[in-house]
């Protein structure tokens, strides 16, 4: 993983909202978005928009769920299974 990576990854992780919405991915490996937008008491346009930029950073995956739209956390990358054990200590 290049450096540029990890900057996109930190500024993603670095606003206590999307921040809040990774751990509740990394406690529940799949959430839609009205129940992530619920969990903070935050709109799901709000979340949407947070996840937009999670996904753009690589952190999580869109799964559409018919006309739900749900996120889990993405896969497959040993540095970001890494950096999620150095946050989270799991």
């Amino acid at each position: 993983m290049a450096k540029e990576d990890f900057v996109k990854i930190f500024r993603a992780l670095g606003d206590k909202t999307r921040f809040r919405l990774f751990q509740l991915l990394v406690e529940k490996p799949e959430a839609c978005v009205g129940q992530l937008a619920e969990s903070l008491k935050i709109s799901s346009a709000c979340v949407s928009q947070h996840m937009k930029v999670l996904s753009d950073a690589g952190l999580v995956t869109r799964v559409r769920s018919g006309q739900r739209v749900c996120y889990k956390l993405s896969s497959g990358s040993n540095d970001k299974e890494a950096l999620t054990k150095l946050i989270f200590q799991k």
